[in-house]
């Protein structure tokens, strides 16, 4: 039997990154339980995350939050909607007999309380279970078809984002060029003013001569190649790849 009576462990989802400050964010997410406990007359004992997709089924918050119930530091768990915990109907059952057969509660700042210690108390569970699945099955679809519309468009899924010779650190690195610096000092200097790659990274001699080499090829030797890394560390790749 569920102990930790009168205690709720929160449970909060994004499915990526960017949407942690927007939309349904992890800190509205938090206030909405809050708001809910204080309703139910819940203690919040503890708050779980995850950033991750709600298909997906094993989520280390979700499972670190259903651990303390187990543990007994309380009696179940709150959540936003039904749809931050799972958008899988298969998985959405799974957990709601976890609740049913441990007498556990789960309650839904939006929804309600769907089960109760173990009593489902919320006769529409079966339709939010199915509405987000439906809605997984629309964000999948749409993505398809976005991704889709694009390539039709001439569009180059998974290409390269460089760094541009308008950039702070391609007239820079031309600026160090022509005052005659090494590309491995031009490499050090870049690094040590604080500028960086497009995908982040700290400037090498290989990275440096590949941009100088796009950017503004008349200064440096024809066919000519970086001799040695120097000071500046490996060479590391210029762009960066983003997926569609």
């Amino acid at each position: 039997m569920a102990t930790g009576r009168g205690r709720l462990v929160g449970y909060i989802r994004v499915s990526t990154e960017g949407q942690q400050n927007h939309g349904h964010s992890l800190a509205g997410q938090e206030q909405r339980l809050r708001e809910a406990c204080e309703r139910a007359g819940f203690e919040l004992a503890a708050m779980r995350q995850d950033v991750a997709s709600g298909s997906k089924a094993d989520r280390d918050g979700l499972t670190e939050a259903q651990a303390l119930v187990e543990a007994g530091q309380a009696e179940g768990l709150v959540f936003a909607k039904f749809d931050r915990v799972t958008r899988s109907m298969l998985h959405g059952a799974a957990l709601v007999e976890w609740a049913r057969g441990q007498g556990y509660t789960l309650l839904s700042a939006d929804e309600g309380a769907m089960v109760t210690q173990g009593r489902l108390t919320n006769e529409a569970l079966p339709f939010f279970q199915a509405l987000a699945q439906v809605e997984r099955e629309r964000i999948s679809r749409r993505t398809r078809e976005g991704l889709a519309a694009a390539k039709a468009r001439g569009v180059t899924l998974g290409s390269r984002i460089r760094t541009q010779a308008t950039d702070p650190a391609a007239v820079r690195a031309v600026q160090l060029r022509r005052a005659g610096q090494t590309i491995a000092a031009i490499a050090v200097t870049l690094n040590a003013e604080g500028y960086r790659t497009a995908r982040g990274c700290k400037w090498a001699s290989g990275n440096t001569y590949t941009l100088l080499r796009r950017v503004a090829p008349d200064v440096l030797p024809e066919g000519g190649t970086p001799r040695h890394q120097g000071a500046a560390g490996p060479a590391s790749q210029e762009g960066d790849t983003v997926t569609g």
